[in-house]
Parts: C-alpha cells; sequence; structure tokens
C-alpha cells in the first residue's frame, strides 16, 4: 500500500513538471514561466490565516501549524520589543510557502529564492515578501519547524521596522533577541568569537557560510552585552541606522561607542562574567 501511495505522490508531483518542460519547447520561457506559476498554485493552494497567504503542499497538514507559530511570535515580539525597537503589527500580507522536499524546479514557480535551502531551514524575500520554509519528507517536527519560522518572521518584523539597513551584525543580534535568546546559554557556549573589530566589518556571507555559528553567537552576544550595560546609546545608535540617508552604520557605532578598544574590553569581561 506504501509503495502505491508512493507512486500517486509521485505522479501528482512529475506530471505537472512534465507539462512546464512541454510548454518550454512548444511556447518558450514567458509561457513556460506562467505554467510553472499555475503548477505551484495547483501544487501549492494557498490557506489564508489572518495577514499570512500560506501555500502547503495538497498532500501535507501544517498550514495550521505555520499560521499558529506565526501569529504567536509577531504578537509577542511587539508586546515586549515594540516599543524599543520600533516593531509594529504586521500591516502588509505576508506570503508563506513550506516547501515539500520532493518538489523540483521551484524557480518554475518564482521561488528561486528557496532552492538551495535545506531541511528546516527558512528565509524571509524581502523582493516578494515571502517567507520559505523546507519541511523534510515524511513527518513535520513542530520544534524545529517553530524554530524556523520565528527566525523569518523576525527578519520580516525588523525589515518593516528598517531596522536590516545596518551592518549585518544588528540584525543577526536582533534576531536573537527577539527570538529570546538566552544570554547565560550563549555566554556558556564553547568555541571561539570573533573580535568587536572583526564582527563589526563582517560581511553578510560570514554570518551564512562555515562560520556562521561563531559570527551569529558572536552578534547575539553583543546585542544582549549592548541592550543590558548600554542600552540608552545602543537605542540612540538603532534609532539612529534607521533613519534614511543616515550615515553609514559601521560610522555612526564608532560616534555612539568611540572608544571601542575599551567596548571589547568591557565585553569580553561581561561573556567571562558570572554564568
Amino acid at each position: 500500500m506504501s509503495n502505491r501511495r508512493g507512486a500517486v505522490k509521485g505522479a501528482f508531483l512529475l506530471a505537472p513538471l512534465f507539462l512546464a518542460i512541454l510548454a518550454l519547447h512548444a511556447w518558450g520561457d514567458p509561457m513556460s514561466a506562467e505554467l510553472g506559476r499555475a503548477v505551484g498554485a495547483w501544487q501549492y493552494p494557498e490557506r489564508s490565516h489572518s495577514i499570512f497567504q500560506i501555500r502547503v503542499p495538497r498532500w501535507r497538514d501544517a498550514a495550521g501549524l505555520a499560521a499558529k507559530e506565526l501569529e504567536d511570535f509577531t504578537t509577542r515580539a511587539v508586546r515586549d520589543h515594540g516599543a524599543d525597537l520600533a516593531i509594529r503589527h504586521l500591516e502588509q500580507p505576508v506570503k508563506v510557502v513550506l516547501l515539500d522536499p520532493e518538489t523540483p524546479e521551484l524557480k518554475r514557480f518564482g521561488w528561486a529564492a528557496a532552492e538551495t535551502l535545506k531541511d528546516y531551514e527558512s528565509l524571509f524575500d524581502e523582493t516578494n515578501r515571502t517567507i520559505f520554509l523546507k519541511l523534510e519528507r515524511k513527518v513535520v517536527r513542530q520544534d524545529l519547524a517553530a524554530a524556523a519560522l520565528h527566525t523569518a518572521a523576525a527578519r520580516l518584523l525588523l525589515h518593516d521596522a528598517g531596522a536590516t539597513q545596518g551592518d549585518p551584525w544588528l540584525t543577526e543580534g536582533l534576531i536573537g533577541r527577539l527570538e529570546g535568546a538566552d544570554p547565560v546559554a550563549l555566554r556558556n557556549q564553547t568555541g571561539e568569537l570573533p573580535t568587536l573589530q572583526e564582527l563589526l566589518k563582517a560581511p553578510r556571507s560570514d554570518f551564512q557560510g562555515i562560520l556562521s555559528a561563531k559570527y551569529v553567537r558572536g552578534a547575539k552576544l553583543l546585542t544582549a552585552y549592548l541592550m543590558e550595560q548600554r542600552k540608552a546609546d545602543f537605542l540612540t545608535y538603532y534609532r539612529a541606522v534607521r533613519r534614511p540617508g543616515t550615515s553609514p552604520a559601521a560610522e555612526i557605532f564608532k560616534e555612539k561607542f568611540f572608544d571601542t578598544s575599551l567596548l571589547e574590553r568591557e565585553w569580553r569581561e561581561w561573556i567571562r562574567g558570572p554564568k
């Protein structure tokens, strides 16, 4: 029986792809792209949950989980951090796509941004205002799915607040803040941390590649330290970064925390402090 179900599922998955390939040969790229989007709409019907427009494969039941996690997380974030970080309730619709790993040729559906995602990885595509989450094949591990959705939702909220215009470390650190990252747990983790200067100058790629764990942890710890020990200065810096047309974020940081050598020492002492 399981083999039969697998065959049926495979037919649902592959038949639309074959149609798209035929369309490519018959009508060229524009018509193929339109057909690809139509196939995506059929395979991933939209289910509206408040402001979230959620697409899930017909054969999977995860829309309710995604809606609840996203609604609960954004509500908590506004309640806990709205005043400090100018986080507001969502006003514009947000697309959410929960991807089945067996869905081929995502670019045919207009979802090329999500092609490199691994199981339980998420992203927020600012261009299309879309949250993507890739599921695993057979089951949905709710803890992993929820954590990935929270990360993407945090990026969405910070984007809407204009807070992603600063340096990458600031975005990653604030994501940790919205997620409720525990500073004590972060301090107790082992492993090398970047220096303050390395963290401030790190490009976005350092937070995504082989060094990502090191830099993301450093960003979360620096943000936690500044919010705990230098909150007024940090929020002044944060508000300045959010203003369009201001100086580069690195210059603003140096202006607000002019003695970065002293800041580095104090930050390291705080990290080594009581666990």
